[in-house]
This record gives C-alpha cells, sequence and structure tokens, in this order.
C-alpha cells in the first residue's frame, strides 16, 4: 500500500509539474504575440535613428563592390567568371589596396536573391553624393559587365540596373532643369 501512494505521489508531482510548465510556456507565447508590434516599432525606430548597415557604409568603392557583388546573387550563386570580373574592377577602376578584405567585407553585406534595387536603393544616397556624372556611368557599365559575365545578364539584373541608373541620374536631369531656368 505505501508503495502504491508513493507511486501516485510522483506521478500527481510530475503531472503537476508537466502541467505547470505548459502554461508558462502558453503566457509567454501570448506575451511574445502581444508584443510583436512593439518588437518591430523599436526596431524600426533603432534603424531610424542609427540606419541600417547598408546605410552606415560611407565608401563609394565599398557600396560598388557591394553592388556588384549582389546583382549576381540577386539571381544566382556566385561563378568563378563573375568573381574575377569582379575582382578585376576592384583593383583596376575602383583601386582597393586590400582586395580581399573588401570583398568578404562587401558580401557580408550582401544576400543570395535579395532583390538588387533593396540593396542599391539604400546605396544611392552615397553614390549620388560621392560620385561625379562620369563616376555614376562606369559604376553602371561595370555592373552591367558584371552581370554579364557568366550568362546574359537576367531581366531582374537587366530591370535592377535600369531603376539604378534612372535613380543615380534623378538628381541630375533636376540639375540641368534648374541651371537651364536660371
Amino acid at each position: 500500500m505505501p508503495l502504491i501512494l508513493g507511486l501516485i505521489g510522483i506521478f500527481t508531482a510530475i503531472l503537476f509539474w508537466v502541467l505547470r510548465v505548459h502554461g508558462t510556456v502558453k503566457g509567454l507565447q501570448v506575451v511574445d504575440r502581444d508584443t510583436k508590434g512593439l518588437q518591430r516599432r523599436a526596431v524600426s525606430t533603432f534603424e531610424d535613428i542609427v540606419g541600417t548597415p547598408l546605410q552606415r557604409v560611407r565608401d563609394p568603392r565599398l557600396a560598388a563592390t557591394i553592388l556588384m557583388i549582389q546583382i549576381v546573387r540577386t539571381g544566382s550563386p556566385l561563378t568563378a567568371s563573375e568573381k574575377t570580373r569582379i575582382l578585376e574592377f576592384m583593383e583596376t577602376p575602383l583601386q582597393i589596396e586590400r582586395i580581399s578584405a573588401t570583398f568578404e567585407r562587401a558580401w557580408g553585406y550582401t544576400q543570395a536573391r535579395r532583390p538588387f534595387s533593396q540593396v542599391s536603393e539604400q546605396l544611392v544616397p552615397l553614390l549620388r553624393e560621392s560620385l561625379t556624372p562620369a563616376e555614376r556611368g562606369d559604376l553602371i557599365a561595370m555592373l552591367t559587365q558584371v552581370a554579364g559575365a557568366h550568362s546574359a545578364p537576367s531581366e531582374l539584373q537587366r530591370e535592377g540596373i535600369a531603376r539604378l541608373r534612372r535613380r543615380l541620374l534623378a538628381g541630375e536631369a533636376r540639375n540641368l532643369r534648374r541651371d537651364r531656368s536660371a
């Protein structure tokens, strides 16, 4: 009899503990669900104050490297020919001294299959203020060549480059209209 009472006591304690833990987990899930909006607003406010990682980029050469990598990663994995073309551009026109370190740093800012425009939109203000119109044209040419290094640029890549061209040159069109009216 004492053995049966002991087993019933142990079973009751285990059942009580399982139900207590289950109730706590459910309560935490409710709190997490109820505060999702606050969590998103906190992240949004932080990004408004500090900026996203891409908005904190201050070197136009790093920004160009990020864009070259992302234009390729938008559609497919990076191939050897595409990487070679990017490294050549980093060496010659961009004149980057620490090529491998800069490439790795730029790689960290990109994501596979992320739309190119989401990356380029955040870098447009930096590129507009730090590149001359000729350098902007050179950047567009580099992106087009990198996109076509392995195969013909996809429709998505051509569209992303065209959108970036419009955004970069939009400031030029406004300046020309302003200069003509003055």
